[in-house]
Order: structure tokens, then C-alpha cells, then sequence
């Protein structure tokens, strides 16, 4: 009888861990989504014009830092609007991003990911300029969706 009820708490205790496991590879795979879609819509701006599925990727609440520089979901989304008042107005600016490794921690309903990123600014065909730096980005399950709440992002220094 005690073997049986060991068996049993075993076999249970497995499928927890199963269960546990799966969520934890949702959950990162839904970070990493997050991260790379926030670097992606931005590129892809120019195009879409969806200035929302950007912004629902941050809180409300959303405070970060670029290269000293305090910034806010109002400021990313004033940011949208002028960057499309431009277009509207012929500017051919472009952007292309990318974001390479990303590593993510979990700690609850919060989450934080570091990676490396790289944005190039492209006019009729030719790189205007290139940003490439490391990032730390603090995530908050909202519902049931992983959105940004804090971003820390540097610039490389170049070395010469």
C-alpha cells in the first residue's frame, strides 16, 4: 500500500513539473516575443503605421532610460506621431532592427530580459546612421500578456 501511494505522489508530482515546465517555456517564448516584437514594429512602422501594436507592448506605467535619456509610453507614442506626420510628408527614412542574445529570468508575474540590439536608419537605400547597444528590460504579466515596464539601453562605445 505505501509503494502504491508513493507511485501515485510521484506519477502526480510528474505532471505538476510537466505543467510547470510548459507554462515556463510559454512564458519565455512570450518575453522573447514581446522584446522582438517591440524592436520589429518599429522597423516595420514605416509600413503599418500601427502605432497600437507597439504601444500595448509597454504598460502604462512604463519608465525607461535611452543612453541617459528618461523616456515614457507618452514619449514613444509622440515619438509614432511625429515619425508619421514625417512620412506622410515624403520622408523615405526607414528603419531596420534586430535584436540577438536574448536572455530571459523569471521571478513570479515579472520577468526581465538583456540582449543586444542593432538599428540601422536607411534613406533611399544608403545607412544614414546605425545604433547599437545592450538593453535590460523589465517585463510585467498583464492578464495574460507580458508587456515592458521598465527598458535600460546603452550604446557600444566603438572602439578605435
Amino acid at each position: 500500500m505505501r509503494c502504491r501511494w508513493l507511485c501515485i505522489v510521484l506519477l502526480a508530482g510528474s505532471f505538476v513539473g510537466a505543467g510547470v515546465s510548459a507554462r515556463a517555456g510559454q512564458d519565455e517564448d512570450a518575453v522573447h516575443h514581446t522584446i522582438t516584437q517591440a524592436v520589429a514594429g518599429t522597423a516595420a512602422f514605416s509600413e503599418s503605421r500601427d502605432k497600437q501594436t507597439i504601444l500595448r507592448l509597454y504598460t502604462d506605467d512604463y519608465a525607461g532610460i535611452q543612453d541617459g535619456q528618461q523616456e515614457t509610453k507618452a514619449a514613444i507614442e509622440q515619438w509614432l506621431n511625429e515619425y508619421e506626420s514625417e512620412l506622410k510628408q515624403g520622408n523615405r527614412l526607414r528603419f531596420i532592427g534586430a535584436v540577438s542574445n536574448l536572455r530571459t529570468g523569471f521571478a513570479g508575474e515579472t520577468a526581465w530580459a538583456l540582449y543586444d540590439y542593432v538599428f540601422q536608419a536607411i534613406r533611399e537605400g544608403e545607412v544614414e546612421g546605425q545604433d547599437a547597444g545592450t538593453c535590460t528590460s523589465l517585463l510585467r504579466k498583464e492578464h495574460s500578456a507580458w508587456r515592458i515596464f521598465h527598458d535600460r539601453c546603452s550604446k557600444s562605445k566603438s572602439v578605435q
